[in-house]
C-alpha cells in the first residue's frame, strides 16, 4: 500500500521543573495489552523518561519495536494530553518504521483526537496499515469507528475500507477462504484492491498456513516465478508438494514440472510421469496437457525448449489444435524455465479451443475464473 499519512501532533518538548518527581508507577499496557514480548520490554523501561524532548525524532534513533515500547511504557503513566501527544508521535513514527502494532495504537489515537488533533483519514491510514500487518484488532477497531453513521460520512470510500478490514480480519482469525481470495484480488488489482504482488504473497502464505492447498500452490508459483517474492525454486518445489498432499491437483502438476526439469529438486522423470497422470486423473487440464507433451516427445517431438516452441509454433500455425495447445503450455510455463508470457499463453490457448481442442477451452475457462 502507498505512504502511510501521519498526523500532525504537537511537539514532545517537556518544560524542565524544580520539583521533585514523583515516585513513578509500573509501567502498564493500555486496553488491549501488550504480548508477552513487549510486556516484557515494557518491564525494562522507566516509563518518565520513556518520551524524549526529540523535536522531528520523537524515537530518538531507536527501532520500531523499541520506540514502541518505550511510547506503551510512558502511555501507562501519562498524566497530561501533552505526554498523551508525545506518546503518538512516537507510535506514529514506530509505525512509519514498520511495526504493524504501533500502526495500530496511533491509529486508534488519531481517530479519537486523545490528547492530539483528530485526524480521520491518517488514522485509518494507520489502521488499515496494522490490519494488513497482522493485528486482527486493529480491523476490528477500524470497522466499529466506520460503524457509526457520523464517521462513515466524513471517510472517503469508507465501503471499499470497510471491505478490506472486514476481509483482513476474517483471514487473520482462521478463514483460509479469504486470505486465498485476497491473495487472488490483490494479484489482479480487483477493486478496492491495489495491485500488489508482494501483498498477495503474504496473503497466500496467511491461506497456506491455515491449510489451502491452492494457497499453497499459488504461493508455489510466485516463488517459481519471482512474482512479489524472491525467486527460490526449492521453496516452490515445497510449496507445490505441500499443495499436493492436501489434494490440490494442480499443485501436483506443478510439482510433477520442476521434478521433470530437476528445478529445486532432483530430476526424477518417473515421478514426473506419475505426477502428471495423477492430476489428470483427477481432472487437472494442465497435468494432462504435460502428459500430452510428454508422449508426443517420446514419439519424436523436440525437447529442447527453444525447438520445441518452434515446432509446435509451425504446427499452430498449420491450424494444429493441439500444437496450438502446446504453444500456450509453454509460454505458460516460460520456455526458458523462468520468463513465462501468459498473454501468449493465452492468445494461443484460445487459438486452439477455436481450432476445436477440448482441453484448451477448459483451460481458457479455468483461468477465466475469478
Amino acid at each position: 500500500m502507498g505512504g502511510i499519512a501521519l498526523a500532525t501532533l504537537v511537539a514532545c518538548s517537556r518544560s524542565a521543573s524544580s520539583v521533585a518527581p514523583l515516585s513513578p508507577l509500573a509501567p502498564s499496557c493500555p486496553v488491549e495489552g501488550c504480548d508477552p514480548l513487549r510486556a516484557g520490554r515494557l518491564a525494562s523501561v522507566r516509563a518518565p523518561d520513556a518520551c524524549p524532548s526529540a523535536g522531528e525524532a520523537p524515537c530518538a534513533g531507536a527501532v520500531a519495536a523499541e520506540c514502541a515500547s518505550r511510547a506503551l511504557a510512558a502511555w501507562g503513566d501519562a498524566q497530561d494530553d501533552r505526554e498523551v501527544a508525545c506518546v503518538a508521535r512516537m507510535l506514529t513514527e514506530a509505525c512509519s518504521l514498520g511495526d504493524a502494532p504501533a500502526c495500530g495504537y496511533a491509529g486508534r489515537m488519531s481517530l479519537g483526537g486523545r490528547g492530539i488533533v483528530a485526524d480521520a483519514e491518517g488514522g485509518l491510514t494507520m489502521v488499515l496499515h496494522a490490519c494488513e500487518g497482522g493485528v486482527a484488532l486493529a480491523c476490528m477497531a477500524g470497522l466499529r469507528w466506520l460503524a457509526h453513521p457520523r464517521n462513515a460520512q466524513v471517510v472517503k470510500d469508507g465501503a471499499a475500507l470497510r471491505q478490506r478490514l472486514d476481509d483482513e480480519h476474517s483471514c487473520l482469525v482462521g478463514s483460509s477462504e479469504h486470505c486465498m481470495q485476497l491473495g487472488l484480488d490483490y494479484r489482479a488489482g480487483r477493486a478496492p484492491y491495489p495491485h500488489d504482488l508482494a501483498r498477495s504473497a503474504i496473503e497466500y502464505q496467511r491461506g497456506c498456513d491455515l491449510g489451502n492447498g491452492l494457497a499453497c500452490n499459488n504461493l508455489g508459483d510466485a516463488c517459481e516465478y519471482g512474482s512479489g517474492v524472491s525467486r527460490d525454486l526449492p521453496r516452490a518445489a515445497s510449496l507445490y508438494e505441500r499443495a499436493c498432499r492436501t489434494g490440490h491437483l494442480l499443485g501436483c502438476a506443478n510439482l510433477g514440472h520442476l521434478v521433470e526439469h530437476g528445478e529445486g529438486t532432483p530430476r526424477d522423470m518417473p515421478r514426473a510421469r506419475a505426477l502428471y497422470h495423477d492430476a489428470c486423473a483427477g481432472g487437472d487440464v494442465y497435468g494432462c496437457l504435460h502428459m500430452a507433451l510428454l508422449a508426443a516427445e517420446d514419439a519424436g517431438a523436440p525437447r529442447d525448449p527453444q525447438r520445441s516452441v518452434d515446432h509446435w509454433q509451425r504446427g499452430c500455425d498449420a491450424r494444429g489444435a493441439r500444437a496450438c495447445a502446446f504453444v500456450g503450455l509453454l509460454f505458460e510455463d516460460g520456455p526458458d524455465g523462468y520468463a513465462r508470457d501468459e498473454g501468449r499463453s493465452q492468445r494461443a490457448m484460445s487459438r486452439a479451443c477455436d481450432l476445436g481442442d477440448k482441453e484448451a477451452c477448459l483451460w481458457l475457462r479455468a483461468h477465466s475464473e475469478p
